[in-house]
């Protein structure tokens, strides 16, 4: 049996060639934990709690958390 990963072991990531920019993860974080570059998203996984509520609201299924 492996041991389920406590939520900081998990990566938060953004899928670049999908992502459109549109800001509404950033929003909608309740920790602000998540920023916009010119490049892409960017996650303060310091912070995040994984708590997916940016991954339920990026309307193209940017964001993932592993």
């Amino acid at each position: 049996m492996h041991p389920v990963p406590s939520k900081k072991d998990l990566h938060i990531e953004s899928q670049g060639e999908i992502c459109v920019s549109c800001g509404a993860c950033v929003g909608i974080c309740p920790l602000n934990c998540i920023y916009l570059d010119e490049w892409r998203i960017g996650f303060d996984e310091e912070v995040c709690t994984r708590c997916n509520i940016c991954v339920r609201a990026c309307p193209v299924g940017a964001i993932s958390i592993e």
